[in-house]
């Protein structure tokens, strides 16, 4: 399936006529299978992909996702607010529940 096309970006890279602009056949293949795909794999390598090549530390996708990762965070952060808040609200309960029985036991030692 993508050998033909390997094959064919191959010679057009033998004829190249700057060693500069020649590319090495790991580039060549990564270039036809159509790079990383959206489970951060390669075809034809898999899982074992980051073994060959770099994964690119930052690629933005569509806004979409971006849009949904954004959500997300938002969603988290005030998920983290309301736990705080939950603390701190069960601290001060609890605080209240140590003072009447702190009484409680003053009480009983007479």
């Amino acid at each position: 399936m993508f050998q033909n096309e390997f094959q064919k970006k191959k010679a057009v890279n033998l004829e190249c006529e700057s060693e500069t602009q020649k590319k090495s056949e790991d580039e060549l293949f990564f270039e036809v299978v159509g790079g990383w795909n959206e489970k951060g794999r390669i075809f034809g390598l898999g899982a074992v992909a980051d073994s060959y090549y770099d994964r690119p530390t930052y690629k933005k996708r569509n806004g979409k996702k971006s849009r949904k990762n954004d959500d997300q965070k938002k969603e988290l952060d005030q998920t983290k607010q309301e736990l705080d808040l939950t603390k701190q609200e069960l601290g001060e309960q609890s605080k209240g529940l140590l003072k009447p029985k702190q009484t409680f036991i003053g009480l009983n030692r007479y």
